[in-house]
């Protein structure tokens, strides 16, 4: 590999955890922008402000565990996801959460991305920097994740319908198909 690459995948790493910093603390800014009332009365859909942080936090979850696979040689369960079984999934990783208090629900969003950041230190630099290698289409997706559902907020506390998607609903992560 030339040093060229080397340092273009640094860079690109680099880029990327900046971006996943600046995602996450919009999320978290505008979590922080609702009303208390919003943690559990329903704030979008049918979904209460808290809902929805359990909602990242468990595909977050997933993503850490994804990587984990990855770690260890296997392929990642996230990329083998039924999309059908979609709602059915958020929905049910949003009621295990449900009696854990906000505080409990935040405390498991923020352990989450110390765990994926931890995982990403086993990774180098070109499995993360390479544009549609699997970790870095694990990386993208929570990126794009906490940008829908911040975006989501925003446009909740605006007093807007809803909001415009840029690209399809981030995860699940399907397979990158071979050319």
């Amino acid at each position: 590999m030339a040093e060229e690459d080397v340092r273009s995948y640094a860079d690109e790493r680099r880029r990327i955890l900046v971006e996943l910093e600046r995602e996450r603390k919009q999320f978290v800014r505008n979590v922080e922008a609702c009303r208390i009332r919003d943690i559990d009365r329903t704030f979008i859909g049918e979904w209460s402000l808290k809902d929805i942080i359990a909602h990242v936090a468990s595909w977050e979850a997933e993503v850490v565990t994804a990587f984990r696979e990855l770690r260890e040689g296997k392929q990642p369960g996230i990329f083998k996801f039924d999309r059908s079984r979609l709602d059915e999934w958020n929905q049910d990783h949003v009621e295990r959460m449900s009696e854990v208090n906000f505080y409990g629900v935040m405390e498991r969003l923020h352990g989450n991305r110390h765990r994926l950041l931890g995982e990403l230190a086993h990774v180098d630099d070109e499995s993360v920097g390479a544009e549609g290698a699997p970790h870095n289409r694990l990386l993208r997706s929570v990126i794009d994740h906490d940008r829908d559902h911040w975006r989501q907020i925003a446009a909740k506390l605006a007093g807007m319908a809803g909001v415009r998607r840029d690209a399809p609903a981030p995860p699940p992560i399907q397979p990158q198909r071979a050319s």
